[in-house]
């Protein structure tokens, strides 16, 4: 049942229509946001004048820099970009400078992947995951299929779906080459160090901006998850904290990242948030309805939207956790975190990534979840190893793919921003961590316009204002705090402490939450994560 092949080397697909760039061209890519001043200057000025103004315009453009906060426009990307530049192939490289909502990418085509490139993957899901579980019978939405596994691996006497079962166990019981658990906890520690800044970079900038993703809100309608209910769409949020807190969270265990070592809290829940993907996969595959000439048609258009739940958009979401947070720490921050700290985030989620069932290398020769019915043998994506280039391209690149926001898009982000209140502040701040056009194109309103000297324009514009102060001081409130952690090895250590310890209770309410819930559905004992609500037509 385990599918693993030889991990072939990225193929060549051609990249997007572009022309080899220019030297200048380039060398604008490379430049840094501090523009060197060319003004004249009289033959007479004193060097001393001139020293003194260098060092009054280093001085003022450090304030600017702690003041200002910017989505568009960030340190890391440039240094990203000169590095990849200087890093391609004189004979073969190729570089295009594509403007998507304000942010220009540097795309070339031995980092990124074009649309023709990443199109297949759509038409794949998690083979492994889907073949066990179509040869086990009468799947049911509250079954733990993880346990059963379990079960199974520890029965000596077995029918084929339990060596199946069994099968399956071992293969994630034993981890891939790569993994070392002393950097995973080091990962874990990041996370937590700066749980204030990634959990605002989660909820406003990953979920916001990943869910506005028109293919992906196709799933997301048909589960209705997000989208009932503000109690049901909370309860939702609330469930995808309870698998961070499980992965992240103290087990004041010795062992370094004890919850994600096979067996642990956290590695039984990403492997039953992966069985819940699959089922709701399998259900929307299966869903048909009646045509008005009487024959049954399937409700999912594949080839409109691909495979529900596929290696893309599996992809997408892992950058949306991994990636995405450590571009809104910049953010808050206003410069990036060190490159060390980046790799140990990174490797977190390449593990994490792996038990979801993204295709990932498990050593030199050997790749985890490929499909072998495929007419064409795809290499892993693996979009966070082995390198920060390689991660932050591929992010880029699903992004060129994916972010174009329709009108269901704009509808799904002004429900998960009203769903407790507050929506105009919520908005501002969406607004700030995204940029201001992939904000307005997702509808997200704006404050302090002038509407003229009216009494209720004149009262708006200074609710607006005042709307704007709170935000700009909860922003600066955010950066005072990140800067403290990033500087303050004292600090840093207390807030990794009190933030794991803050996840732990979380986790503990959540799992009594969860429990109460599923009493009431008379479902009690079932998967922590199971399929609540089945898609529908």
């Amino acid at each position: 049942m385990i599918r693993c092949r030889k991990s072939s080397s990225r193929s060549s697909g051609s990249p997007p229509p572009m022309k080899r760039c220019s030297s200048a061209s380039v060398a604008s890519l490379c430049s840094t946001s501090a523009s060197i001043d060319c003004s004249s200057r009289t033959i007479g000025q004193r060097k001393v004048n001139e020293d003194f103004g260098s060092l009054n315009n280093s001085f003022l453009e450090k304030i600017c820099n702690i003041l200002r906060f910017d989505a568009l426009n960030l340190q890391s990307t440039t240094m990203r970009n000169a590095n990849m530049l200087s890093s391609l192939d004189a004979d073969d490289g190729y570089v295009s400078n594509i403007p998507h909502y304000g942010v220009d990418v540097c795309f070339t085509n031995q980092y990124h992947y074009s649309a023709s490139e990443l199109e297949p993957y759509r038409l794949i899901g998690d083979p492994e995951m889907d073949n066990l579980l179509s040869q086990i019978k009468n799947v049911g939405a509250f079954d733990d299929i993880i346990s059963a596994a379990a079960a199974a691996y520890r029965d000596s006497t077995r029918d084929d779906t339990s060596r199946n079962l069994a099968q399956f166990y071992r293969h994630y019981e034993k981890v891939p080459s790569w993994v070392d658990f002393d950097q995973l906890q080091r990962g874990i520690d990041v996370f937590l160090a700066y749980l204030p800044a990634a959990g605002c970079a989660l909820y406003y900038r990953s979920l916001v901006g990943g869910f506005s993703i028109p293919k992906i809100v196709g799933v997301l309608k048909s589960t209705r998850y997000l989208i009932t209910d503000r109690k049901k769409t909370l309860e939702r949020l609330i469930d995808t904290g309870g698998l961070l807190a499980a992965c992240f969270a103290p087990t004041g265990a010795k062992h370094a990242a004890a919850s994600l070592r096979p067996g642990g809290r956290g590695w039984l829940a990403a492997l039953r948030v992966r069985v819940l993907h699959a089922k709701v996969r399998r259900r929307l595959l299966q869903l048909k309805r009646t045509s008005d000439d009487g024959q049954s048609i399937e409700v999912w258009d594949v080839e409109k939207n691909g495979i529900p739940i596929n290696q893309e958009d599996m992809v997408g979401t892992l950058l949306a956790f991994s990636v995405n947070v450590l571009l809104g720490i910049e953010i808050f921050a206003g410069k990036p975190l060190p490159v060390g700290e980046q790799l140990d985030y990174l490797a977190l989620w390449r593990y994490i990534g792996w038990l979801l069932g993204i295709d990932t290398p498990e050593s030199e020769d050997m790749s985890s979840n490929c499909d072998e019915a495929a007419p064409v043998s795809l290499p892993p994506i693996d979009p966070c190893g082995p390198s920060i280039l390689h991660s932050y391209a591929s992010l880029e690149s699903i992004i060129l793919h994916l972010l174009h926001p329709e009108p269901s898009s704009c509808d799904l982000v002004k429900h998960l921003l009203s769903v407790r209140g507050l929506f105009a502040f919520r908005a501002e701040v969406c607004r700030s961590l995204l940029g201001a056009p992939l904000a307005d194109s997702l509808g997200l309103p704006k404050s302090c316009c002038w509407q003229g000297w009216r009494i209720d324009a004149i009262q708006i514009f200074v609710l607006n204002c005042l709307l704007k102060a709170s935000v700009y001081s909860f922003f600066m409130c955010f950066r005072f705090y990140t800067l403290l952690t990033m500087s303050c090895p004292w600090f840093k250590t207390k807030a990794t402490v009190w933030h794991g310890r803050l996840q732990r209770k979380f986790l503990q309410k959540w799992e009594k939450g969860h429990s109460s819930r599923m009493s009431v559905s008379k479902r009690s004992p079932s998967c922590p994560f199971s399929m609540v609500m089945p898609p529908q037509i």
